[in-house]
């Protein structure tokens, strides 16, 4: 079977996923005052979800398109993606705010501030393409 639309946007979303995972985790490694709390639980919920859009992107191939496997692995990964780029949103709010108003020299908070920014960016990239790809099908049958 030949592989259709939805496999690469799939594949695409997961890469997303990664990165935005790898921002998150890096954003809480640059300084000790602005690590993100339950980071094994954000790491762990990171992971899964590439995992599941991998499952998402390959599981077509021997059950056909649309099947629930892929469906609950794809509302799963919508899922959790929305929970890293979340918690990485809001646990940076209090230094956001402090950066646009009273602490504005803080060059370490910048950068913290732009890596939250790309997380949230390839997190919401990689969900509106699982929503896509939820719509469109993963394998096409060969024709004779």
């Amino acid at each position: 079977m030949k592989k259709g639309i939805a496999f690469y946007l799939n594949l695409l979303a997961a890469l997303l996923g990664a990165a935005g995972l790898g921002l998150a985790v890096y954003s809480s490694v640059l300084s000790v005052d602005n690590a993100l709390t339950g980071l094994p639980l954000v790491i762990a919920a990171g992971v899964i979800g590439v995992v599941l859009v991998v499952l998402a992107a390959v599981a077509p191939a021997r059950m056909g398109n649309h099947n629930p496997v892929t469906a609950i692995s794809v509302i799963a990964a919508i899922a959790l993606y929305s929970y890293v780029y979340g918690q990485c949103t809001l646990q940076r709010i209090m230094l956001i705010a402090g950066l646009f108003s009273f602490n504005s020299g803080n060059t370490v908070g910048w950068t913290i501030f732009y890596v939250t920014v790309a997380c949230a960016v390839c997190m919401v990239l990689a969900c509106i393409l699982l929503i896509v790809s939820s719509f469109c099908k993963t394998v096409k049958p060969v024709q004779q």
